[in-house]
């Protein structure tokens, strides 16, 4: 009998502690930072975007929970997937234009993601900067539920990557300054 209990406790540990490995899906377009983009294009001209950095780093997953990886379905850094999210808003835009002379560049300074139940987020500090000499930094974050299930947790986590990822594009384009770059 104790065997069994034994058994039960440490099959139901793994299963509760454990999960598989989450891919994050592809990115979808957000209608308002696609809305926002288009205002601004009415005044500014097109841009093209450089390669956006995470110093150094080249993270393409973050693990969970210590039990499991999330990240990019293809490998791609994730300093690359917010690239080309932002790449995807411009085109639908119609700001994009990679022979443009105002070039954009991003470093994600800090990519952060909890799993804690009650304080679930990605976080994101990103230093913005344009072919002009003009930068700024912008910082957000973006809470989701959690759950106490580490599989289930990852896979929130997983699945709550896009939305963050359209807030902080969200947060770059509505920022004051962000017209200063496309001078």
């Amino acid at each position: 009998m104790k065997r069994f209990i034994l058994s039960v406790l440490v099959f139901g540990s793994m299963a509760l502690f454990t999960g598989c490995a989450n891919k994050v899906p592809a990115y979808a377009i957000s209608t308002n930072n696609v809305v926002n983009l288009q205002g601004l294009s009415k005044d500014n001209g097109k841009v093209n975007l450089n390669n956006f950095t995470d110093s150094g780093r080249d993270e393409s997953k973050v693990m969970c929970r210590l039990a499991t990886p999330v990240g990019t379905a293809s490998g791609e850094t994730f300093a690359s997937y917010i690239e080309n999210a932002f790449k995807k808003e411009l085109l639908v835009a119609g700001m994009y234009d990679p022979k443009s002379n105002i070039t954009i560049s991003a470093n994600i300074d800090k990519l952060y993601g909890s799993t804690t139940i009650g304080n679930a987020y990605w976080e994101f500090t990103v230093t913005v900067k344009s072919s002009n000499g003009t930068s700024y930094q912008v910082h957000t974050r973006y809470d989701y539920e959690s759950s106490f299930s580490a599989m289930s947790a990852c896979s929130e986590m997983q699945r709550s990557f896009v939305p963050a990822v359209q807030k902080l594009i969200g947060d770059i384009v509505q920022n004051s300054k962000f017209v200063d770059l496309l001078k």
